[in-house]
């Protein structure tokens, strides 16, 4: 009697049931969201654009020297936290060890906190109205 619910546990724990079948892979998950990004991305610009275009020229050009007025001095810190982590990166690959060279403790940032931090700078820009 106890063997047949030993036999039988084993073979329940070796069955994979549908709902396990039915995952995703990550990379097709990761694909997905790749490309729900771009639609969603493409869909904006193609928005935003026509918007602009539909514009006076006069208000045209008016609203977009107002936007780079308003928007390069926060383009310019994400881009400048970008190349630092784009920086950190190129040192990690070529094993420079960076951390003597600039005499740093060991407990210093890498390329992965920049490139988050990066994420930080973006929300801001993304949030800004006019």
């Amino acid at each position: 009697m106890s063997y047949n619910k030993v036999v039988l546990s084993d073979t329940m724990k070796n069955m994979i049931s549908p709902i396990q079948s039915a995952v995703p892979s990550p990379t097709f998950l990761w694909r997905f969201k790749v490309t729900l990004f771009l639609i969603w991305a493409l869909t904006c610009c193609k928005i935003s654009w026509d918007s602009v275009m539909r514009m006076d020229v006069n208000l045209r050009d008016l609203f977009l020297y107002e936007a780079f007025l308003y928007y390069n001095p926060l383009l310019l810190v994400t881009i400048m936290v970008w190349l630092w982590g784009v920086n950190l990166w190129v040192f990690l690959q070529s094993n420079v060890s960076y951390p003597k060279i600039f005499d740093l403790d060991q407990n210093h940032l890498t390329h992965r906190e920049i490139w988050k931090a990066r994420f930080l700078t973006i929300m801001p820009d993304a949030d800004i109205k006019f």
